[in-house]
């Protein structure tokens, strides 16, 4: 599905990462409701509901928030896939600041 037709806007976060069964993944793209997660070894099967922690920098320390979500999908070349209901209202707004962030466009 291309970018265009998703629901929800991706953001490839090179500062954000993920903390799954207590070790650290690159997340490859994160969006309002699912997170794409690289680095999971041994991933549990789609369908499997289980808590992560995302991990951003923000306002000068790394922050922690903690998230359920489904596992749905989990790639042969290794990333994995999970959905998640939005975890707060801000959350949307969080990605945007981090992707600005990213750019140079926060102030």
């Amino acid at each position: 599905m291309s970018e265009f037709q998703r629901a929800h806007r991706r953001y490839s976060l090179s500062a954000v990462d993920a903390v799954v069964a207590g070790v650290v993944c690159k997340v490859v793209n994160v969006s309002a409701t699912g997170i794409l997660i690289d680095g999971w070894q041994n991933p549990p099967p789609q369908g499997t509901t289980g808590a992560f922690t995302v991990r951003a920098p923000i306002e000068g320390k790394v922050r922690s928030l903690e998230i359920t979500g489904t596992v749905v999908r989990v790639q042969d070349t290794g990333p994995v896939a999970l959905s998640f209901e939005t975890p707060g209202k801000d959350w949307p707004k969080l990605l945007v600041f981090l992707d600005d962030q990213e750019q140079g466009k926060a102030e």
